[in-house]
């Protein structure tokens, strides 16, 4: 896949992290809630650095 290939792919899964995180939350799962900031924060990271290499 090529860079504009996955640039949407990777707000798609910030869009659905970020409301996994905010469900978690919500729902006082703490747990599930770590996990999802923190694929949030891969996913952020991995398309900044996916934008820099363009």
């Amino acid at each position: 896949m090529n860079q504009q290939q996955l640039r949407p792919l990777y707000l798609l899964g910030i869009a659905a992290s970020a409301y996994a995180l905010w469900y978690f939350v919500t729902a006082g799962s703490n747990l599930y809630a770590i996990v999802s900031g923190l694929v949030t924060v891969v996913l952020v990271f991995r398309l900044r650095k996916l934008i820099a290499g363009s």
